[in-house]
């Protein structure tokens, strides 16, 4: 129940109670006097009836007495008086009460008890009937033992009067409907007054109310009317102040929140208060974030914890996060999520081989299928049962798409990406500079494992990675065939066309090893015209049939120089880790010295380390 409405309430139970309280009273003690007078003018009656009686019995002239009881009827208001006497006397006497009145209940009741007893009695006259008792006394003025037979103190009669009170009954009523008027009209003055006491509260409670509601909702906007100069204008004044200082801090800390995290604009209606919480916690997170991936080792552990966002935080279940290779025009897929059985990626794989396929990264904008149907004809995703949707998000790196990230989502999934899009896109940016540093600082950690010229790793790669490589071969009982090439009489290429043709010889020669090798092999540019390669999980004759195509693919091909077509031919020689030394860079020495046995030995050919070749050399 409300505050207006309870006090109304109040109002009339109150007034009502008061009335009621006083016309109560009133009426009771009027009724009360009233008996009481009645009581005091029959009293009064009835004793001189008593005194006169005995007068009159006293001087012997009991006969006297009736006329002069006959004569009170003429006293206004009193019907008539009687004297009855009691049993004592009616026999003592032998008085006939066939002549006289009957004798009523009360009156009985008074000979029995000898006390004083009234009754009102309502009919079409109201009369009112008070009887007193004649008690014998004996004293230095009256005897009545004189004349009676009995005792002191006996009842020997009654003296009754009756009175017609119909006019005084009247009167009364008239009295009391005008008492109540009375006290009617003073409760409606009396509310009339606690209304206009109590308005101001409950207007003041009410537009309280209503400012606090709304200031709950994040509006501030509410405001109270002072309307008095007492406490109650002193707290409309105080809230229409704090509210205002809260429009002014709350909002203003919002919009420059919001301008911070970006890409939203706060609705006219929206909840400041939940909104500002909102935007701190989304900052708080991208902060932390940001801060934790800076202090990550590597870029893959970036793009794990990245990965971890989106499944953990963000609570989305299907994505992909591509890397833009600008140098190469391909986009590489770091990490998937949600991909249906069958299917590789959600994008189709011409936009691996172009990334100009993808039209997040050749137009820089963020990509919607919702809002466009078919918008990038790259995307599979909407050939699934479901029909899914995506949105791709182009990460900026040094002022061009690094980086590609998609979100795929269904129907029902809309509403959650849209209201995550913005949380989305901050921690992007955020992530961006680090990914960009990480990036960076990979390309030229790699550019220092790899040779310039022929982009092969190095022997420092060889050095940094070797344990990684020996102990997967050794946790799988297995073997690393280490074949140590090189190209014969270079120096003569050299001296011959000059150092670019050399150079061109080189590189040819590695593309003619890499084509002829596995993928899961390592090849190695160890030094000037020197190669090594490892043959994962080589055997014995395994590792010398590669050595052959090695061989026999580098003398069948053909040079190209300014002075005509130019053949090289390659002597290579062949060891085998952990079977010849369970030291692999002792290995790889066996394998130079088979190398040094091969050219020694007519070069062009593929010489297996024996036991011995080192103490020969």
């Amino acid at each position: 129940m409300k505050l207006r409405h309870k006090s109304q309430l109040l109002i009339i139970i109150s007034s009502l109670l008061v009335v009621a309280v006083f016309a109560a009273t009133s009426i009771i003690s009027y009724h009360r006097y009233s008996l009481n007078a009645l009581q005091r003018q029959a009293q009064m009656g009835a004793e001189m009836i008593r005194l006169t009686v005995t007068h009159e019995m006293t001087e012997g002239q009991a006969e006297h007495k009736d006329p002069y009881i006959k004569n009170l009827k003429n006293i206004p208001g009193l019907v008539g008086g009687v004297v009855v006497p009691a049993k004592s006397v009616i026999d003592q006497y032998e008085i006939d009460m066939s002549v006289r009145t009957q004798v009523t209940e009360m009156e009985k009741r008074v000979l029995a008890t000898g006390e004083e007893q009234s009754e009102l009695i309502s009919g079409d006259r109201v009369r009112y009937t008070y009887s007193i008792p004649y008690i014998a006394i004996k004293d230095n003025e009256m005897n009545c033992l004189a004349c009676h037979v009995g005792n002191e103190g006996d009842v020997i009669g009654v003296v009754s009067l009756e009175m017609d009170v119909t006019q005084q009954f009247y009167e009364a009523i008239r009295d009391t409907v005008g008492i109540s008027l009375l006290f009617l009209l003073f409760a409606g003055g009396l509310a009339f007054a606690l209304r206009r006491f109590l308005n101001p509260m409950e207007h003041a409670t009410e537009e309280l109310n209503h400012t606090v509601s709304l200031a709950e909702e994040g509006d501030f906007s509410g405001r109270m009317v002072k309307r008095s100069s007492d406490e109650i204008g002193e707290i409309a004044e105080r809230t229409n102040h704090f509210m205002e200082v809260l429009d002014n801090s709350i909002g203003s800390i919002t919009k420059d929140l919001d301008t911070l995290t970006g890409h939203r604009q706060i609705a006219e209606r929206e909840n400041l208060l939940h909104t500002t919480v909102s935007v701190v916690h989304t900052m708080a997170m991208v902060s932390q974030f940001k801060q934790i991936i800076e202090n990550d080792r590597t870029l893959e552990d970036v793009y794990s914890r990245f990965q971890q966002l989106l499944e953990q935080q963000l609570h989305f279940s299907r994505y992909s996060f591509y890397e833009v290779s600008n140098s190469r025009n391909r986009l590489n897929a770091v990490f998937t999520g949600g991909l249906p059985e069958g299917m590789d990626l959600w994008c189709k794989k011409d936009v691996i081989l172009n990334c100009d396929f993808c039209r997040a990264k050749r137009t820089a904008m963020i990509t919607n299928s919702h809002d466009a149907e078919n918008i990038c004809p790259s995307f599979a995703g909407r050939d699934t049962e479901n029909g899914l949707y995506h949105l791709c998000l182009p990460m900026m790196l040094s002022g061009s798409v690094g980086g590609v990230l998609q979100v795929v989502y269904s129907e029902e999934e809309k509403a959650m990406v849209m209201s995550e899009l913005p949380v989305l896109q901050s921690f992007m940016d955020e992530a961006a500079p680090v990914i960009e540093t990480k990036r960076l600082m990979k390309s030229l950690r790699e550019s220092s494992l790899r040779d310039p010229m022929t982009n092969l790793y190095n022997r420092r790669f060889l050095e940094e990675h070797l344990e990684t490589v020996t102990s997967g071969v050794l946790r799988r009982n297995s073997t690393i065939g280490i074949l140590m090439c090189d190209l014969d009489h270079f120096k003569h290429v050299n001296d011959t066309y000059g150092h670019d043709v050399g150079d061109d010889v080189l590189k040819g020669a590695c593309e003619v090893m890499r084509k002829t090798l596995r993928e899961a092999d390592l090849l190695i540019r160890f030094g000037g015209e020197e190669f090594l390669a490892l043959l994962i999980d080589a055997d014995e004759e395994g590792g010398m049939l590669s050595g052959e195509r090695i061989r026999k693919a580098m003398e069948e091909h053909s040079f190209k120089t300014p002075k005509g077509p130019l053949t090289k031919t390659m002597s290579l020689g062949y060891a085998i880790y952990p079977n010849d030394n369970d030291d692999f860079w002792e290995c790889a020495k066996l394998a130079d010295v088979a190398l040094y046995q091969a050219k020694d030995t007519g070069r062009n050919q593929v010489i297996r380390y024996q036991e011995g070749m080192t103490s020969e050399e």
